[in-house]
């Protein structure tokens, strides 16, 4: 169809090539330049966040150690350091008391140091409750010194100052040695061949309730990847090892990209309290840098070393 003589072809609008071209060049141009102004806050945004981020990190991780320690039975806390490795062990305990003592002269069932087959005792005053409450397996030391003195070490392998739990009956706590069946190990010293030795009673008759011991892992590594692991489950180890070599140990990571710890123990037998050092430092690679990037923390605990 053809349009009336008197009639004009409407008028076609859009862009041309060239305008579309001048558009986009315009466009990237003003965005190259937008970019260059938010680049350096954009970057540091999320340099700050990663800081953070590493800080929380080790943060958590000391705190977490700090209230462990707290409950550390008295003269536990040992060292152990060799080559990039850092081992923080202690046996934590959850609950104490006062036991019956044979000098009491109050009946039969006071914890007795002389006699083997005395594998009984009663408590003195209230009995631990809820989740502080004696359970079977659990340890009973009394009066431990540290590693080194004899009768009084409760990682000791032989003899020594700890019993399991074998029955609780009220304020009645029956025990036995872990490593001889039927034997009281509070009664070894005296009983011991050829030379009895005197019997390490507590002054105070006080006794701790301990769980299993738990290890502090720190993996230096100065690339910025290694670890803090918590390790616990593999058992009380007269010398201090790397349980991360026990088969079925029980472990938890309590922080990665580590670059190092630090870990120290003073306590002098004079004292009533320890002071334990930590610090951790986390890294991660700089932006458009090959060096690292890093966060140090560091921590100082007082724990209880009275037996």
């Amino acid at each position: 169809m053809t349009s009336p003589p008197n009639q004009r072809p409407g008028r076609q609008h859009g862009f041309t090539l060239v305008e579309a071209i001048v558009v986009m060049v315009v466009t990237a141009i003003l965005a190259g330049t937008t970019v260059m102004f938010i680049r350096r806050p954009v970057q540091s945004y999320v340099d700050n966040a990663a800081r953070a981020d590493m800080g929380d990190v080790a943060e958590l991780a000391l705190r977490r150690m700090a209230r462990e320690l707290h409950t550390a039975l008295p003269n536990s806390i040992r060292l152990s350091v060799a080559g990039n490795l850092s081992l923080l062990e202690f046996i934590p305990t959850k609950a104490g008391g006062l036991y019956l003592a044979v000098e009491d002269n109050a009946g039969p069932n006071s914890l007795s140091f002389t006699q083997a087959n005395r594998l009984s005792f009663d408590i003195v005053g209230p009995v631990p409750s809820g989740a502080y409450a004696i359970a079977v397996g659990d340890s009973i030391v009394v009066y431990n010194l540290g590693t080194g003195f004899v009768d009084a070490d409760a990682y000791a392998n032989v003899g020594g100052n700890r019993a399991t739990v074998t029955a609780v009956n009220g304020s009645t706590i029956g025990f036995v040695d872990p490593y001889a069946a039927n034997n009281n190990p509070f009664a070894n010293a005296f009983n011991a061949a050829p030379t009895p030795r005197v019997p390490n009673t507590s002054p105070d008759h006080r006794f701790n309730v301990a769980t299993t011991p738990v290890t502090f892992a720190c993996v230096n590594d100065a690339a910025g990847r290694g670890t803090l692991t918590r390790y616990w489950n593999y058992g009380f180890q007269a010398a201090q090892i790397d349980p991360s070599a026990v088969a079925n140990v029980s472990r938890a990571l309590m922080g990665s990209n580590v670059l190092g710890c630090q870990f120290t123990v003073a306590a002098a037998a004079n004292q009533h309290t320890g002071l334990i050092g930590m610090s951790i430092s986390l890294a991660r690679p700089a932006p458009g840098n090959a060096a690292l990037e890093t966060v140090t923390l560091a921590h100082q605990i007082h724990v209880n070393n009275t037996p």
